[in-house]
């Protein structure tokens, strides 16, 4: 089997180096940083590198995507007409619906195209920051179709318990999107506005903790997850709205002085607290 990975950052990095054996595969890799090409192949983990889409995939049987979503999608616009028939492809995206919708756009129903999202990364970027343990115990979800064949989701699923995802999710484009609104991108959302808080700026010495593991994901990278929120932007909104509609509940309890409901809502969110911990 003859697998490229389309951008060898820390997540088709991370993957390449977890490759190894699988389908007794030959491993490419596609980047614009030529130095990466050059050290990953010095470290033993493609076989082969390019610069150019078209000889990246025109013997691939697999294709594992890892820009951004929309330069994913670019990606496949330059060089459909050189994917050979019956490949498949996946993608890292941490946005579902919006691109299965544009990649059906594209592909031609010989090319099986089958979503895919570690849940795994790190504050840190680029191909010197990948390693062979990133997805160690992480969730794999994948969102397969109507259209996608059975094997075509098995070789997903297979490759992603290979790089040692102990879970390993089958779930809609839709639920997907809608889960990773609240668990991932309200999250920066609300690490976002907590540093936009000019209080932020007498702080120094008022955290005994919270604050830094609140704001932790606040370091970010604007031009992915500016890309991420609008891509998401139905769901990401909605999330947004039942956030504020418990922070009003709170904001009430304490406009009528109401210890009670205060308490009641603490408790409420302490048991689901604990509820999700033991899941």
């Amino acid at each position: 089997m003859n697998i490229t990975i389309v951008g060898l950052g820390l997540i088709g990095g991370s993957i390449a180096r977890r490759l190894r054996g699988f389908y007794d595969c030959e491993i490419c890799a596609v980047d614009i940083d030529k130095d990466s090409l050059a050290l990953a192949k010095l470290d033993g983990v493609i076989d082969k590198g390019f610069t150019d889409g078209k000889q990246a995939v025109e013997n691939a049987d697999l294709i594992v995507l890892c820009l951004y979503p929309q330069a994913n999608i670019d990606f496949i616009k330059e060089n459909v007409s050189y994917i050979k028939s019956g490949a498949v492809i996946t993608d890292v995206s941490g946005v579902k619906r919006y691109v299965i919708d544009e990649m059906n756009k594209i592909l031609p129903n010989t090319v099986d195209f089958i979503g895919g999202h570690p849940m795994a990364g790190r504050e840190v970027g680029g191909y010197k920051s990948s390693t062979d343990t990133l997805f160690d115990k992480a969730s794999y979800l994948i969102t397969p179709t109507k259209n996608n064949k059975p094997q075509n989701i098995a070789l997903i699923r297979s490759l992603a318990e290979y790089i040692g995802c102990s879970h390993v999710i089958s779930t809609t484009p839709d639920e997907h999107d809608a889960v990773i609104a609240y668990t991932s991108q309200l999250m920066h959302a609300v690490a976002i506005a907590l540093c936009n808080n000019p209080m932020i700026e007498r702080s120094t010495f008022f955290s005994a903790g919270s604050l830094r593991d609140c704001t932790r994901v606040a370091v970010i990278n604007e031009n992915l997850w500016s890309e991420l929120f609008l891509e998401n932007s139905f769901h990401l909104k909605e999330r947004i709205e039942e956030m504020q509609a418990s922070l009003e509940d709170i904001k009430q309890a304490l406009i009528n002085n109401d210890r009670q409901a205060l308490k009641n809502i603490m408790t409420h969110a302490t048991s689901q607290k604990l509820k999700w911990l033991m899941e």
